[in-house]
């Protein structure tokens, strides 16, 4: 299997967390459509191994291209997010009301990035920083790489013989 290893700064890190618990925020997020299953390795298993090393200089993660792809799939939504956070805030005013639909999202985002509190225009910074993060992971190769492997497996499965009910062993 194909690994993929990163050393991030502190900072994209927690964006990386951020987007990591964004897409773990969603019902349904982890369930391979293939096979209707949980995902042997999502990113369910990326977020504590991120959030673990957070307070470091650096923190270091290796990702499967299936991981790749959903953390691209889910920087990309929290990216919207961000350059809207903005704007529901002033809509939202003084009220305690959520910025954002993704259950959970508004409290990662002030855990992790405690300046959005007093500067809700800081997420457009985020969205920016985000853009860029998402832009250097190799997302198009691990793309590549599960589609030679779905296409492996199919070459596989159309080798063993079928099952003929009309013939006795």
């Amino acid at each position: 299997m194909t690994r993929f290893a990163f050393r991030l700064p502190e900072r994209q890190a927690r964006l990386i967390a951020l987007a990591a618990g964004y897409h773990l925020s969603r019902p349904g997020a982890e369930l391979d459509p293939e096979t209707l299953a949980d995902y042997r390795h999502g990113l369910a298993e990326v977020l504590p191994a991120i959030e673990a090393q957070l307070g470091r200089q650096s923190v270091v993660i290796e990702l499967n291209s299936l991981q790749v792809v959903l953390l691209s799939t889910s920087l990309s939504s929290v990216i919207s997010e961000l350059k809207m956070y903005s704007v529901f805030d002033t809509m939202s005013g003084g009220s305690g009301r959520p910025r954002s639909t993704a259950p959970g999202f508004d409290d990662r985002l002030r855990r992790l990035f405690p300046e959005i509190a007093g500067d809700p225009l800081f997420a457009s910074q985020l969205a920016e920083e985000m853009t860029m993060l998402r832009r250097e992971l190799p997302a198009a190769r691990a793309r590549e790489i599960m589609d030679n492997e779905r296409k492996e497996r199919e070459a596989a499965a159309a080798k063993r013989p079928r099952w003929q009910f009309w013939r006795r062993s």
